[in-house]
């Protein structure tokens, strides 16, 4: 696992944003992906969902199509974030403290932009409710240790990663372009 070094934290949210601002209009992921998680948490109840490292909002929107009556809410590190329904700016690294413990669903696909892949995954596994499960869609293939997708990691290495740090993976799917979506729980 290798992890870019920046000259300081302002230069990794500096990069973040203008990739941010560059693909502001590009949809990661898509609605099979979704549908996939959706089909996954079956008949569990989901009343909060976290997606973390969003861009323009279109994984909320795609949730709330699945889950009408969950409270959704995106992460974004770029200022850009206000601009899109569900969305907050915030570093999806650092923990929000109303979030512990409260989160039915957590998903990204932008893992491969964290900095500090431990802290990350900590961070998003003390969201998780009773009965929560955490979806990583991950794509080693993208994953490259350069100033914007800051972390190269393999598959295995993410899965190591994953279940040293309090997790179980229990199965995983295909999800967007490639990527593998790992189902994550306590």
């Amino acid at each position: 696992m290798k992890i870019y070094e920046y000259k300081d934290y302002n230069e990794y949210v500096e990069n973040q944003t203008k990739a941010n601002k560059q693909k502001i209009g590009w949809k990661f992921v898509r609605p099979h992906a979704i549908k996939s998680i959706a089909d996954d948490r079956g008949a569990k109840k989901v009343n909060f969902i976290i997606c973390h490292g969003t861009r323009n909002g279109a994984e909320q929107k795609m949730f709330k199509e699945h889950f009408r009556n969950a409270d959704v809410i995106g992460t974004e590190i770029s200022d850009t974030a206000s601009q899109f329904e569900m969305t907050i700016q915030h570093d999806f690294a650092v923990q929000k403290e109303e979030w512990i413990s409260k989160a039915d669903l957590v998903y990204s696909n932008s893992f491969d932009h964290s900095i500090d892949p431990v802290k990350t995954i900590q961070t998003w596994r003390d969201q998780l409710a009773e009965n929560g499960t955490l979806y990583i869609e991950y794509n080693e293939r993208l994953s490259v240790c350069e100033p914007v997708d800051c972390l190269d990691a393999t598959t295995s290495e993410m899965e190591d990663l994953i279940t040293s740090n309090g997790l179980r993976i229990r199965t995983k799917f295909k999800g967007s372009q490639g990527s593998d979506v790992l189902v994550c729980e306590i």
